[in-house]
Formats: structure tokens, sequence, C-alpha cells
């Protein structure tokens, strides 16, 4: 690699790590960027989150993950192809920390939105059986960040 290829990736990589927008709040994102901005807010903490899980920052990458879906509901955005694979991402993330009630959680979430838009999410083939909305995991907390 030339020193110019390894300066533009350095660039590029410290930009979406040094943004001050990914780092607020969801509230605080909402009520300080523009609306038309929003989805490049989301995209930028996507990427972000992939690149914290390359490095093994599981916690820090479920923040922005769900910074991201919190703000894609925000913008109307809650049943969509988007919102079922970000909520499919954070049950991964959970299930690596270790945290199986939550990861189902997710999961079952993101099946019920895959259900009612008629998506299939992968290589996954979803059962088209009605998941009841109260359905939860004996033991379990309910995920509270996150309201159906």
């Amino acid at each position: 690699m030339t020193k110019y290829q390894i300066a533009t990736i350095f660039i590029i990589s410290f930009g979406l790590h040094a943004n001050p927008v990914f780092d607020e709040s969801a509230d605080d994102i909402l009520r300080n960027t523009r609306l038309s901005r929003i989805p490049s807010v989301i995209a930028g903490l996507e990427e972000r989150a992939i690149q914290k899980m390359e490095t093994n920052d599981l916690i820090s990458a479920r923040e922005d993950l769900k910074k991201a879906i919190q703000l894609k509901h925000a913008i109307g955005m809650k049943e969509s192809e988007g919102s079922a694979s970000l909520l499919l991402q954070i049950s991964k993330l959970e299930s690596k920390l270790g945290n199986r009630c939550e990861a189902n959680q997710y999961s079952h979430l993101a099946k019920r939105i895959a259900l009612r838009i008629g998506v299939n999410l992968g290589a996954v083939a979803f059962d088209r059986a009605v998941i009841p909305d109260n359905r939860k995991p004996e033991g379990c907390v309910e995920v509270s960040w996150l309201k159906e």
C-alpha cells in the first residue's frame, strides 16, 4: 500500500469514530440533527458498530445498534426490513455476550416485523404461524428500552 492509500484509510476510519453526533443519545441526536440527516447518522452508527464488532468491542457495538434502531423507529421505519435486520444483529450480539433471554426477545421482534411486512430475512424461513404479542421466554425481563 502506498502512503496515500494508508492515509486515506486512516482519515475515513478516524472520521467514523470521531463523529461527536454518534456519541450522543438517540434523543439528543433527534433534537440536534436535521431530519434529512438522520438516515446518514443511522448508516454511520451501523458502520461504526460493524467496526467495533470486528475489534471485539461488543458492548459499544450493541449501544450503537440500539441507537440506530431507536432512530429508525423515531423516523417511522419501525416496521421495515432494515429494522428487523438491526434487531437480528442486536440479537446476535446479545447471544455472544451471554444474554440469551434478551437475544430471544430481539429475535422474536425481528420475526414479527418480517411476518407483518412479508420479507424473508436472510436464509431464515419464518413460519407463517401467528406469534402472540405477549410471547417471551419464561424468567426473562422484558427489553425495556424498546417497546413494540
